[in-house]
């Protein structure tokens, strides 16, 4: 009997550390808007959870290149599609800057800006 607990504690620690492991493997990005303009934000083609009107994280993304688009509450603006660069296991934070009828993302961490993919 105490084999079999033995072992099925080590199988459960195992599991958990495989689980924490992937876990830690994905990044999220971090999106604030300015506090007049709602957004949403469609992410490779999904929309994301909307937590608050004027930020956004989307969570659980690999590395590499993720396009994101943003999409304004009563279509009061165009759609803006940016492509980011996501880290491994990390994150990335922009604020979104508003010119006339065009947006850009200020890149928190390079202080670069992103413009729309359309320009």
């Amino acid at each position: 009997m105490k084999k079999v607990t033995v072992h099925l504690a080590i199988f459960t620690c195992l599991l958990l550390g495989s689980n924490v492991s992937t876990a830690q493997d994905n990044s999220y990005i971090y999106i604030q808007g300015d506090k007049q303009t709602p957004f949403y934000v469609k992410c490779d083609g999904k929309m994301a959870q909307r937590f608050g009107k004027n930020y956004c994280i989307v969570p659980n993304l690999h590395a590499g290149q993720v396009n994101i688009e943003l999409l304004f509450q009563q279509n009061i603006f165009p759609p803006q599609s940016f492509t980011v660069q996501v880290p491994t296991a990390g994150h990335r934070g922009f604020l979104l800057d508003r010119q006339n009828n065009s947006f850009r993302l200020y890149d928190i961490d390079t202080r670069t800006y992103i413009n729309d993919n359309k320009k």
